[in-house]
């Protein structure tokens, strides 16, 4: 008897190209990132996960409840609504994969925003992070696999890689003393 994948979850590849397809078709602007948006600045890894952050206000949760709801996804839509109050963030379930959804909730996104990357995903134009922004962003999370992410990139992208506005914007963030700009400053000498 044929084994039953009904259940399987979809590729994370696949899944962020329909997000994406999605997305575009309901008019709203977005970035993929983590390992999607990695795969293209370093090393691709494997993922359980898909990280998508849609252009949407934070004041506008309900839209983008609605928007995730009207793509397919699986959540509460109440504990959604909340934690996007909360935290700018929530999880829902697409494809079978855990859809990691974020809002834009620091000025910062805006200069990310303009910064985003056309690229081609299993044969469709999609937006992703570039490798800068998604380094800072790699630094505010700050866990020790984000660190290792962000060695890679700078290894993949030696000589292309602007280090001094990541540094600027890390700074800027979390202020000179913070561990993760010293931490930035270590991991350039270390690529060096």
């Amino acid at each position: 008897m044929p084994e039953d994948n009904s259940s399987q979850p979809k590729d994370a590849n696949l899944v962020a190209q329909e997000v994406a397809a999605a997305v575009e078709a309901a008019g709203c602007d977005y970035a993929l990132g983590g390992a999607i948006a990695l795969a293209y600045w370093g090393e691709a890894r494997g993922t359980v996960d898909v990280d998508v952050t849609l252009f949407i206000p934070q004041e506008q949760r309900s839209h983008c409840i609605r928007l995730l709801q009207n793509m397919g996804c699986t959540m509460d839509a109440d504990e959604a609504a909340q934690s996007l109050a909360e935290h700018g963030f929530c999880q829902v379930e697409f494809g079978g994969r855990r859809l990691d959804v974020f809002l834009p909730t620091i000025p910062f996104y805006e200069q990310a925003r303009l910064r985003r990357r056309q690229v081609v995903l299993g044969g469709r134009p999609v937006m992703v992070w570039d490798a800068e922004t998604l380094c800072v962003f790699k630094m505010m999370f700050f866990r020790r696999k984000d660190l290792a992410d962000v060695e890679q990139v700078l290894r993949e992208q030696a000589g292309q890689f602007d280090a001094e506005w990541v540094l600027q914007q890390v700074t800027e963030m979390y202020g000179p003393r913070d561990p993760r700009v010293s931490q930035w400053k270590e991991l350039i000498r270390e690529s060096r």
